[in-house]
């Protein structure tokens, strides 16, 4: 098969399911030369104060609030990302929980007196070490708060 190179426009032979583009060495190079400076190529100002005052689009605007209310991807139990976890508190009793970051948001500052991210984090620290992966310092509670392992049922 004959192709055109892509740097000098000479026509060179290759095989149909070649992927070459370039003819020599030297038009490789140039095309790699060329490639590498091109990333490099930042936005001007004007470019971008263009970009910005053009706003969001409509579709965009929507895009935000319906995701929030979706049953999917909002702040809820049926999250797709949620996972069932069994937190026992210090008087032995099981908490079964479905989507951690929500139980945290709902309950973190009435129990544990902190941010529900603290919270958040800390029984993921000791969910690690449960699994091993946090051996320097393996945390086996949180604030007297332990994990069992999480149950099954729904993921």
């Amino acid at each position: 098969m004959i192709r055109n190179c892509v740097i000098c426009e000479s026509e060179f032979k290759c095989s149909p399911s070649d992927k070459k583009v370039t003819c020599s060495t030297g038009c490789r190079s140039e095309r790699a030369r060329r490639a590498k400076t091109a990333k490099g190529r930042s936005w001007n100002t004007e470019s971008k104060s263009q970009l910005s005052a053009k706003g969001q689009t409509e579709n965009l605007k929507s895009g935000t609030p319906a995701a929030k209310q979706s049953p999917k991807s909002g702040s809820f139990e049926t999250n797709v990302n949620a996972k069932n976890w069994i937190l026992v508190d210090p008087t032995g009793k099981e908490h079964r929980v479905r989507n951690l970051r929500l139980w945290c948001k709902n309950n973190a500052a009435g129990i544990f007196g902190r941010e529900p991210d603290q919270v958040r984090l800390g029984f993921s620290q000791v969910k690690r070490s449960m699994q091993g992966k946090r051996l320097k310092s393996p945390v086996m509670h949180y604030m007297e708060w332990s994990l069992k392992d999480t149950w099954s049922q729904g993921r």
